[in-house]
C-alpha cells in the first residue's frame, strides 16, 4: 500500500497537470514570493522519484526497472531518488536468477544519456527488465528530451519490448510520446498495441494526483483510466506554486 500522506506531499512537489489541453490554471503565486533555489528543486524531485519509485513497486509490481534519464542534474536527482526507493523494495535481492544457464539480471539499471551515448548499444539493460522509466526534463531542451525519447522509444519498438513503460509527468505533459509515434510509423504501431505506459498526473483544480494508464492509438495520447487516485497535501503547496517562478 501507498503511504498516502507522503504519496499525497510527493504528488504535490510535482509539475503542473500532466495532460496540458485540460489542465486547469496553476494557482496563484504571491507576487512577493521566490523561485526555487536549485537546493528546492531538487527536494521537489526527491519527494516525486520516491512518488515514482512507489507506483513501480505498488502499482506495476515491479521487480526489475530500468531508468532511463538525460544528464540534467535536476532529472538526475529524480531518477536517483526513483532508484532508491526502488532499490528499498528489493534491497534484499540484488539479481533476478534467469533460467537454468543463463546470467543473472540485475534489478536495477540506470542508463544516462550523454550526448555521445548509443542508445542501442545499452537498449538490452532496458529491455530485459519489468519496467521502463522514462525520466526526461529538467534543464535540457525540449527538442533534446523529445530525441531521446523517440530514440528510447525506437529500440523498444524493435526488441517488441512487452513490460510497463512508465513516463515522468513532464514527458506526459509535453506529449513526447506521440510526437515520436507521429513521427515513426514503427512507434506508433509499436505503442497502439500497448496497453501497459502509465504516467504521473496532477489534477490541480481538484487536488488530486494520479497514475493513469495511457493509450496511444492511431498515435495520439489519452488517458483510459486512474489506476491511483489520492488527494493532495495542502502542505506542500507553496513549494509546488513556487516552483512555476521562473529564476531571475
Amino acid at each position: 500500500m501507498f503511504k498516502t500522506t507522503l504519496l499525497a506531499a510527493a504528488l504535490a512537489l510535482t509539475s503542473i497537470n500532466a495532460f496540458a489541453e485540460t489542465a486547469p490554471a496553476a494557482p496563484a503565486v504571491a507576487p512577493t514570493a521566490a523561485p526555487l533555489t536549485l537546493g528546492e528543486q531538487f527536494i521537489v524531485r526527491a519527494y516525486a522519484g520516491q512518488l515514482e519509485g512507489m507506483a513501480i513497486n505498488d502499482v506495476l509490481k515491479a521487480k526489475t526497472l530500468g531508468i532511463a534519464v538525460n544528464n540534467s542534474t535536476i532529472c538526475v536527482s529524480l531518477a536517483g531518488a526513483m532508484a532508491g526507493e526502488f532499490v528499498g523494495h528489493n534491497k534484499a535481492e540484488g539479481l533476478e536468477a534467469g533460467k537454468k544457464g543463463e546470467t543473472p539480471v540485475r534489478r536495477l539499471d540506470v542508463v544516462a544519456y550523454t550526448p555521445n551515448l548509443d542508445i542501442a548499444k545499452v537498449a538490452n539493460s532496458l529491455t530485459n527488465k519489468d519496467a521502463i522509466a522514462l525520466v526526461f526534463g529538467g534543464q535540457v531542451s525540449d527538442a533534446d528530451n523529445a530525441a531521446s525519447v523517440k530514440a528510447t522509444l525506437a529500440e523498444l519498438a524493435k526488441a517488441e519490448y512487452k513490460g510497463d513503460i512508465f513516463l515522468h509527468l513532464t514527458v506526459a505533459a509535453k506529449k513526447w510520446l506521440e510526437e515520436a509515434a507521429m513521427g515513426d510509423a514503427a512507434i506508433a504501431a509499436y505503442l497502439a498495441k500497448k496497453d501497459n505506459v502509465y504516467a504521473l498526473g496532477v489534477n490541480v483544480e481538484k487536488g488530486m494526483g494520479m497514475v493513469t494508464q495511457m493509450s496511444y492509438k492511431d498515435g495520439k495520447q489519452a488517458v483510459v483510466k486512474a489506476v491511483f487516485e489520492t488527494q493532495l497535501n495542502d502542505g506542500f503547496l507553496n513549494l509546488f506554486k513556487r516552483r512555476l517562478i521562473p529564476a531571475q
